[in-house]
């Protein structure tokens, strides 16, 4: 593990900004480690400091002890609302237990042809103490929703240290990289996305940082997000 972070800060020293769609195709705002409740729904946005904003939408339900399934909108206006894209992902998870999943995602563009895309997810999380948790998540994507063009399959891992203040107050640090077969070169990212969560209640309130990193002649963007889930 310690050899993996210190990859993961050589690469930081040596690239700039990022952000990767694999990360965004999914049924849930971002890497999630928590079972769904019997119902729940969720609303964000999220921003690039430009004119460009995404308005994600998703409902998520446990359909049994083991299975989670959900499914999200997006809606991503560019330009003031020059243009308007929107897509649909579709998931479903599998507990193994309380630390370990398996998900699977899909993303379709219901407007216009952005491609399709397909990403396969294997999640675990470790409590090293009470109140300090780390959370592990290596996904695959195929088709060119994630690869690109010349892209065969994309792979990504990334890290989640997380620090539990009371029941109500979390803050966590995402990291992660990702890179393309048969289009690495132009095709390698690494993210760092600081966050924090508010739980009140039935409602959970995150605001998410983007001041990822990576090579520069890579995609150029930083983001801020802002996601509202309320239990049913």
């Amino acid at each position: 593990m310690n050899r993996f972070v210190a990859l993961l800060l050589a690469t930081m020293c040596v690239n700039a900004f990022a952000v990767d769609r694999i990360w965004d195709i999914r049924y849930t705002f971002g890497p999630d480690t928590r079972p769904s409740p019997r119902w729940a729904v969720g609303i964000g946005a999220m921003n690039n400091y430009g004119s460009d904003i995404l308005f994600p939408v998703n409902v998520t339900t446990a359909l049994s002890k083991e299975w989670n399934a959900g499914g999200k909108i997006n809606v991503k206006s560019i330009d003031k609302f020059d243009q308007v894209i929107v897509s649909l992902d579709i998931g479903g998870r599998y507990l193994i237990n309380e630390n370990n999943f398996i998900e699977l995602d899909g993303n379709f563009g219901l407007n216009r042809n952005n491609s399709t895309a397909v990403v396969l997810t294997y999640g675990n999380e470790q409590f090293i103490s009470k109140n300090f948790a780390n959370f592990y998540e290596i996904r695959a994507g195929a088709l060119q929703g994630v690869t690109g063009e010349g892209g065969y399959v994309k792979f990504a891992a990334g890290m989640t240290p997380t620090l539990y203040f009371t029941s109500y107050f979390r803050t966590f640090i995402e990291i992660n990289m990702s890179g393309s077969i048969g289009n690495l070169t132009d095709d390698f990212m690494v993210d760092i996305i600081p966050k924090l969560e508010l739980s009140l209640s039935t409602f959970r309130i995150r605001l998410d940082f983007d001041i990822g990193v990576m090579q520069e002649k890579n995609n150029d963007v930083q983001t801020i997000a802002l996601y509202v889930i309320k239990a049913l």
